[in-house]
């Protein structure tokens, strides 16, 4: 074991040093036609260097499989379940971010509905802190809500896990900071028009006084600039759906768990990303930001590429003066701009596939959002232009109190959320379409 410590040491060593080495190469790709171009030599160089980078940390992982191995030969033949289970939970209670569901599971209310035959309803309000929705934790339960299946009489039957939809990776809110209100209502002052008048100011200017008929000298006046303001109203909206579940399947807790994160809180969480962009307004309705009055529209044109578009697209933000800090894209055309190639064959932006994968075009952070239509994006001031303001987060709702819930031995789960949306600025945002490609 001393000697594999001391080989993933060197292993470690060797991948900086290769690392360092990638750095170097990308420092020396070129910007040509507003695209990274990179010649023949230097992308032989670069592809051979990560090359040789992956397979040391592929031998690093090898090894450290290897040392799992020994570990685990060198084990008992079996283990208790309860000290095991004792030291999971010890794990888990010991700074590990619990899952919504798991904190639902967990609460005072919930046992106390659970206690009582989940007779009544409840009100918990649960909060994400972004990062609990990636910790879905497995299922380990059988219910006849899925159906049923035969048992051999000889052998052994093995129960697989069941696989969980994956939450969906990109979302809009991210390119947003956090803001949060009380109110039911949200009111402002959008500026719709402004006439610059600022100029050079002389000393004394001739000038007709009101009633005279010739110019006299007086001291000159400065112009008169004019702001115009619209007052709009925001209403906050709730993003809500329910889901039927029978009480037995409700007290096998792991099960409730996944049902909550990755069903009940990503459905609640994809209609945000849909309202956000194409909400079509109302008084009880989120105005999208596509559909507020005032956003600016580009289309790509040839000969340029759909990098070149999305740059010119940023232009138009900065010429409203306000500098764009995020772009949201279908993943079918993010793959598009990842795969552009120059003249000569050389991906544009093989810097940012091949070092850090940030996703980041012209120093905008991305999103890949399905809820964009494909052929589109928006550039724009997120944070600035527009304004997104939770009023409550994701909340979980359970009852027995719905329809005849109660004689069939039925709950209802009921996921929602309250936001609201501001567009004080929507001359800040550029909603592009790209050509049609093959």
């Amino acid at each position: 074991m001393t000697a594999d410590k001391n080989r993933l040491k060197e292993l470690n060593a060797a991948l900086r040093t290769k690392a360092a080495e990638l750095d170097t190469l990308s420092n020396a790709f070129t910007i040509e036609d507003g695209g990274v171009t990179v010649s023949t030599e230097k992308a032989a160089a670069f592809r051979k260097t990560l090359g040789e980078a992956q397979t040391i940390k592929q031998l690093i992982t090898d090894l450290e499989g290897a040392a799992s191995i020994e570990t685990f030969l060198n084990e008992p033949a079996s283990q208790p379940y309860a000290p095991r289970d004792a030291a999971l939970a010890a794990r888990l209670g010991a700074g590990q971010a619990k899952s919504l569901g798991q904190r639902f599971l967990d609460s005072d209310e919930f046992k106390a509905l659970s206690a009582a035959g989940f007779r009544g309803s409840f009100d918990e309000m649960v909060t994400v802190d972004g990062h609990a929705l990636d910790q879905l934790a497995s299922k380990d339960i059988f219910t006849r809500s899925a159906g049923t299946a035969s048992v051999l009489g000889l052998g052994t039957a093995e129960r697989l896990d069941i696989v969980p939809r994956a939450v969906r990776p990109g979302r809009i809110r991210d390119l947003f900071p956090s803001q949060t209100t009380t109110a039911n209502l949200l009111y402002g002052v959008r500026v719709t028009g402004f006439t610059n008048a600022a100029g050079i100011v002389p000393e004394r200017a001739m000038e007709v006084p009101p009633g005279g008929s010739a110019a006299v000298e007086v001291f000159a006046r400065a112009g008169q600039s004019n702001l115009t303001f619209k007052t709009v109203t925001y209403p906050v909206a709730e993003i809500a759906h329910t889901m039927p579940i029978h009480k037995n399947t409700l007290a096998d807790e792991p099960r409730l768990r996944d049902l909550i994160d990755s069903e009940m809180v990503d459905g609640v969480k994809m209609a945000e990303d849909n309202e956000i962009l194409y909400g079509p307004g109302g008084d009880e309705r989120i105005t999208g930001i596509v559909n507020t009055q005032g956003v600016q529209t580009y289309a790509q044109v040839d000969p340029d590429k759909q990098s070149a578009a999305i740059r010119r697209a940023a232009t138009r933000a900065f010429l409203a003066y306000f500098p764009p800090t995020g772009i949201v894209l279908h993943p079918f055309d993010f793959e598009d701009l990842e795969l552009e190639t120059d003249n000569q064959g050389a991906y544009r932006v093989a810097v940012n596939v091949a070092v850090g994968a940030q996703k980041v075009v012209w120093r905008l952070a991305v999103v890949d959002s399905m809820a964009i239509n494909e052929g589109k994006f928006l550039i724009g001031s997120f944070g600035l232009g527009a304004r997104l303001y939770d009023r409550e987060q994701v909340s979980v709702q359970i009852s027995t109190e719905n329809r005849d819930n109660f004689e069939r031995g039925v709950v209802t789960v009921r996921g929602s959320e309250r936001v609201g949306l501001e567009v004080p600025r929507p001359e800040s945002f550029v909603y592009g379409t790209f050509k049609a490609t093959p």
